[in-house]
């Protein structure tokens, strides 16, 4: 695994960890609970924005097309 998401994932099993503990009716938690689950949330962009880098998807219609197809429409020749 990448090592940057291995980071990734490790810092939003710590945050999961604190938001069991933390109670966000009681108001003096509140701040603290919101906090976690932004850094949740931007954690999870992260996963994201990495693994679309690293697998990125071939955009349609070239999936459907095969080599040849592509190449001709790019205006590249062998």
């Amino acid at each position: 695994m990448n090592p940057e998401l291995s980071k990734l994932f490790d810092r939003l099993t710590e945050i999961d960890e604190s938001l069991d503990w933390i109670e966000p009716t009681k108001n003096e938690r509140m701040d603290e609970w919101m906090y976690y689950v932004e850094s949740r949330d931007i954690v999870c962009i992260s996963i994201r924005q990495i693994s679309k880098n690293i697998n990125p998807k071939i955009p349609e219609p070239w999936a459907s097309m095969s080599a040849q197809e592509i190449i001709k429409g790019l205006g590249v020749y062998k």
